[in-house]
C-alpha cells in the first residue's frame, strides 16, 4: 500500500482549497500551517478563495509557499445576491457559497478543500490513491442514524417515515471534500451555480447553504470518508461515547459554529471539564504560536 500512495505522490498535479475573509485570516493561516506540518509530501498549490481582503491580510500569506487567491467569478457572485435579495436571512451566511469556486478550478487532478475553521492533525496522503473522484464525510450524527433528509426542506426525517416523500438518503459535510479532475470543470460548476436560486431555497428549514446545493447535485456519487477526516469538535461527547473514534486517529479537527480558537466569546470553556476536547484547543493554539512567530520573523 505504501508503494501504491508514494506513486500517486508523484504523479498529476494536487492541490488545497479554502474560503477566507476578514474575519478568518487567522483560522485560514492555522489550517494552512496545520496542513503542511503533518503533509510534507505536499508541494502543490495553496488556493485562496477571497474577495475583500485589505492588502496587509493578504500579505500575511506570503510565509506560505505556492499560494494562489481566486475570486469568486461575477456570476456566481450575482446569482448569490439575487438569492440573498429574495431571501435575506441568508445574507450572514452569502460566502459560504464560495466553497462552490472549488469546481472552477480546473487544471488540476486532485483539490482538497477545507472549511478555514478546521485543523489538520494527520497525513492524508492515502487519499491520493482512491479512485472516486469526490470523497466527503456523512453529515449524520449518532442521534440521527435512521434518518434521511427531506429534498425541498433538507430536514432530517425518519428513513421509515419518508414514504412517497423525495429524499436525500445520505449526504455529506462540505467542510472537508476531495474533488477529482473529472468535477473541476464548467459543467459542474455551472451545475452548482443553477441550484442556487430561490426554487431551491425557498422550502429549506435548515442552516445549510452550500451542503444544500452540492448535496443535490452530487447525490449518491460521493464515497463517504470515516468522521476522523471532519471531526465536529462540539459532537465530540456524542461520538466518544459510542466508540466511534479514537482520539490519534483523527486526521481533521472542525471547529464549527461558536466554538472557533479565536473568536472572541468563543465557546471553547465549555470544554473547560473534557480533557480530550481540551487537548484539541491546545493543538490549535500551538500552530498559531508558530504562524505568530512565521510572521514576526518576516
Amino acid at each position: 500500500m505504501g508503494n501504491m500512495v508514494d506513486m500517486d505522490l508523484n504523479s498529476g498535479k494536487t492541490g488545497i482549497c479554502t474560503v477566507t475573509s476578514a474575519e478568518f485570516v487567522q483560522g485560514t493561516l492555522v489550517l494552512i500551517q496545520s496542513f503542511l506540518n503533518h503533509n510534507p509530501w505536499f508541494a502543490g498549490d495553496i488556493v485562496i478563495i477571497a474577495d475583500g481582503l485589505e492588502p496587509g491580510e493578504a500579505e500575511l500569506f506570503d510565509i506560505f509557499p505556492k499560494v494562489v487567491f481566486h475570486k469568486p467569478g461575477e456570476d456566481l457572485l450575482l446569482r448569490i445576491g439575487h438569492l440573498c435579495n429574495a431571501l435575506p436571512a441568508i445574507i450572514p451566511r452569502r460566502k459560504r457559497f464560495y466553497s462552490i469556486e472549488l469546481f472552477n478550478l480546473d487544471g488540476y487532478d486532485r483539490l482538497f478543500f477545507f472549511d478555514s475553521d478546521m485543523l489538520v492533525t494527520g497525513n492524508i496522503a492515502e487519499l491520493l490513491s482512491y479512485p472516486e473522484q469526490l470523497l466527503a464525510c456523512p453529515d449524520q450524527p449518532n442521534r440521527h442514524a435512521g434518518k434521511v433528509r427531506d429534498r425541498s426542506t433538507f430536514k432530517r426525517i425518519s428513513a421509515d417515515r419518508a414514504g412517497q416523500r423525495d429524499v436525500l438518503e445520505k449526504t455529506f459535510n462540505a467542510g472537508f471534500m476531495a474533488a477529482g479532475k473529472s468535477l473541476l470543470n464548467q459543467h459542474t460548476y455551472e451545475g452548482l451555480k443553477e441550484l442556487i436560486h430561490i426554487s431551491t431555497f425557498m422550502n429549506i428549514r435548515t442552516h445549510n447553504t452550500d451542503q444544500v446545493v452540492l448535496n443535490l447535485l452530487f447525490d449518491g456519487k460521493a464515497r463517504f470518508l470515516p468522521l476522523t477526516y471532519n471531526m465536529i469538535i462540539s459532537k465530540w461527547a456524542e461520538f466518544s461515547a459510542a466508540g466511534k473514534i479514537v482520539p490519534t486517529d483523527i486526521k481533521i479537527l472542525h471547529f464549527t459554529g461558536s466554538y472557533k480558537p479565536w473568536e472572541t466569546g468563543s465557546k471553547m470553556n465549555d470544554f473547560t471539564d473534557n480533557p480530550v476536547v481540551r487537548a484539541f484547543y491546545d493543538a490549535w493554539f500551538v500552530v498559531n504560536d508558530e504562524i505568530r512567530g512565521k510572521i514576526s520573523r518576516r
